[in-house]
């Protein structure tokens, strides 16, 4: 009795090791990804204490929705969610998702689809436009990439699903990018023409700019099970991969 008391204490305590093993890894690779997005303040050591503050945000609020097996991008600002990459309350409920990321990382097609605009805009900086054509449930998958760096597709090119389409900025340039290197991506259904750009209801690149659909419903592998492209896969029209490389664990 003794005996079996004595290996459960070992056992307990080397399964105890291991998750604590596990969650300092997985923690110095959420402060990796944190500082590498956080990089604008790099040149500016004036504002140190808002990079801490920053810095100690991103770790606590980025999701790593990444399959089992696999590591990619983190996302810091979800679906409806009320605070933006910086930890300001946000004017508006948010309508896509916030992707954070290393200079120059590669941004892919979540589907098969035809470019529709690539522009750089006040404030959002460079920014991909991409009908991706209709989802499952027969609606129009209109995407915008945004806050991004090189575009590496043209107007009117058709491009496949895991195509790269562009990259994550060097510089951190534009307002709307927060200080903050990431990716917003958000899915419309109506999309506004360049000739209607200022008017009435397109102040943007959609017209439901507040009533976007939820990437998180779209995704390959079912609704809120976020899939990684394979290039050895074949995936349903009307569903959605991930803009960023998943590599293996």
């Amino acid at each position: 009795m003794v005996f079996y008391i004595i290996i459960s204490i070992i056992y307990t305590n080397l399964f105890a090791e291991n998750s604590v093993t596990k969650k300092t890894a997985f923690d110095e690779n959420i402060h990796i990804e944190c500082k590498a997005a956080l990089d604008f303040y790099l040149e500016r050591p004036d504002l140190e204490a808002e990079f801490l503050r920053r810095l100690n945000y991103c770790k606590q609020t980025v999701r790593d929705i990444s399959p089992k097996g696999y590591k990619t991008n983190l996302i810091i600002s979800d679906f409806k969610s009320m605070y933006g990459v910086n930890g300001r309350t946000r004017m508006q409920i948010h309508q896509g998702i916030d992707i954070i990321g290393q200079a120059n990382d590669q941004i892919i097609a979540i589907a098969d689809g035809k470019v529709l605009e690539t522009t750089v805009a006040n404030c959002v900086g460079p920014s991909l436009i991409i009908d991706h054509g209709k989802s499952t449930d027969n609606k129009k998958l209109i995407t915008i990439y945004t806050h991004i760096g090189e575009i590496l597709v043209k107007e009117g090119e058709n491009i496949k699903r895991g195509s790269p389409i562009a990259k994550l900025p060097v510089k951190i340039e534009f307002p709307c990018m927060a200080r903050v290197r990431h990716l917003h991506l958000q899915i419309g259904q109506e999309y506004c023409e360049k000739e209607d750009k200022g008017k009435w209801g397109c102040q943007f690149f959609i017209k439901d700019l507040y009533s976007s659909l939820n990437p998180h419903d779209y995704w390959s592998d079912g609704a809120n099970n976020m899939t990684c492209f394979d290039k050895n896969k074949k995936y349903m029209m009307g569903t959605i991969t991930y803009p960023f490389v998943c590599e293996k664990n």
